[in-house]
């Protein structure tokens, strides 16, 4: 085969033939692709690029076409190169792959990806990293050349692989196609670990098997601090407004030992009377240590601390601590979260943070109306409260009450900071939709104006299934 002409054209041109093996490549090819034709003539192309060919043109080359009709993929990447690429079946088995520069608007896409701020990785079948952008560079501290063909897991605290999660993202990207906005941690070249967000899609040109994907990952370390400032703040707030009740709560059952110290101390008692007021006295005594503990509770840090969490119990101590103000408001309390629903893996102060202020707020509410109701109803449900969640169940919590309801106007704005109409510190409600979303759950809010607003919390449980 006569191909020295081809020698002199600019652009990359290269053959294989029906085993998918270089035949030929032209000069511009081995400039282009840093390769040498004497190197790589009679190997695999699979082998010659390996995991920096497109996945699309390598499914077309391997194994060589047996059609008599030419192809084309727009903006595909070879090597460190994104080509324009044509791929014509010729005679005797060899097929011809000639590259041109990206034309049309995907022209300058690989470099607005390749310089994206934001990192930038795909992944193979077999979860090797094949890209690896600038962006990427930045916050993991690898250089391309360091991580490309090493396996994504490398990325992964040894924590989240021994609690499977590589494998339940991988079952959610195969039955969605997309997992978005996932919130975890991933590890640096220097071993600190980064809190980030990632959005991963199954890529366009794989085949029907194919979990090939890219993925883009923001750094939330930034924010997440911010935000852990910003639940101490509010838990400033909130522990102040809850002074007075805790005052009278306490009060009352002080009162109540007082009468019986004083009682004993005159000896005005009988040895049945005396034992039935001690017991009072007891019980009074063990309402306050329970009162006093769920106020250590509510003042943990904002990290998360997960343990196994049972959710009837974190309602029964935020109920516990709002006792006394819900009666002097004559608000009464209907309560449906059966202790047969599963644990959850969960920070229980902080979970107890996030039912203490809607509770609140629907207190407020009703107060303007003089009582009213206030529901809280749990139950396991199925499905996926955000596109892309790798959970396969969900305990959903709707929190309502028969108050005024929230002006349809506001309703958009009432998980906002800083937004209140109530004179509050307008950060309630925005931290208990920060701290379920870091619970891998949702929280949404309805109302009809006039017939009370209701909240919805779906939180995961965990499954392996």
């Amino acid at each position: 085969m006569e191909l020295t002409i081809l020698d002199s054209l600019p652009d990359p041109i290269f053959f294989v033939d029906r085993q998918s093996c270089v035949v030929y490549l032209n000069r511009a090819c081995e400039s282009a692709f840093g390769l040498s034709a004497a190197d790589v003539k009679g190997r695999l192309i699979s082998d010659v690029l390996g995991s920096d060919l497109d996945k699309g043109l390598l499914a077309l080359l391997s194994p060589a076409p047996r059609r008599v009709n030419p192809a084309s993929l727009p903006a595909v990447r070879i090597g460190r190169v994104f080509c324009d690429v044509r791929v014509t079946p010729g005679s005797a088995g060899v097929t011809a792959v000639y590259c041109m520069p990206p034309s049309g608007p995907q022209a300058r896409w690989p470099e607005l990806v390749a310089d994206s701020a934001d990192a930038i990785w795909a992944v193979d079948d077999e979860e090797h990293i094949i890209a690896w952008n600038r962006g990427a560079e930045e916050m993991f501290g690898y250089a391309s050349d360091e991580i490309i063909g090493q396996p994504v897991a490398r990325l992964i605290p040894a924590d989240l692989v021994e609690a499977r999660e590589p494998e339940r993202l991988r079952k959610a990207l195969r039955e969605l196609g997309a997992v978005r906005d996932y919130q975890t941690r991933r590890v640096r070249k220097d071993g600190r670990e980064v809190e980030v967000s990632l959005t991963s899609t199954v890529a366009r040109n794989g085949s029907a098997n194919s979990l090939a994907s890219s993925t883009i990952v923001r750094d939330l370390s930034q924010r997440r601090q911010i935000e852990r400032q910003a639940i101490e703040s509010e838990k400033l707030v909130t522990l102040g407004q809850l002074a007075a009740s805790v005052a009278h709560e306490i009060g009352a059952p002080l009162t109540s030992i007082g009468i019986v110290v004083e009682s004993l101390r005159k000896s005005e008692l009988g040895d049945c009377d005396a034992e039935k007021q001690l017991e009072t006295a007891a019980q009074q005594l063990s309402r306050i240590a329970r009162l006093t503990h769920g106020l250590v509770e509510l003042a943990k840090p904002g990290e998360l601390r997960l343990a196994r969490v049972r959710l009837f119990h974190v309602i029964d101590r935020v109920l516990e601590l709002l006792e006394a103000s819900l009666k002097r408001a004559s608000i009464e309390v209907a309560v449906d979260c059966p202790a047969s629903l599963p644990e959850i893996a969960a920070d229980a102060g902080q979970l107890q943070q996030v039912f203490l202020n809607l509770v609140m707020n629907a207190q407020r509410a009703l107060e303007s109306t003089s009582g009213g109701v206030v529901t809280v109803e749990a139950k396991l449900d199925h499905g996926l409260p955000v596109v892309g969640r790798p959970m396969r169940e969900v305990i959903k919590i709707e929190l309502g009450d028969n108050g005024p309801g929230i002006d349809p106007a506001d309703l958009p704005y009432i998980f906002a900071p800083f937004f209140s109409r109530s004179g509050g510190s307008g950060l309630g409600l925005a931290l208990a939709k920060q701290i379920v979303h870091a619970h891998g759950g949702t929280i949404e809010a309805r109302s009809t104006l006039g017939s009370g607003a209701t909240f919805t919390i779906l939180l995961p449980v965990e499954s392996d299934a």
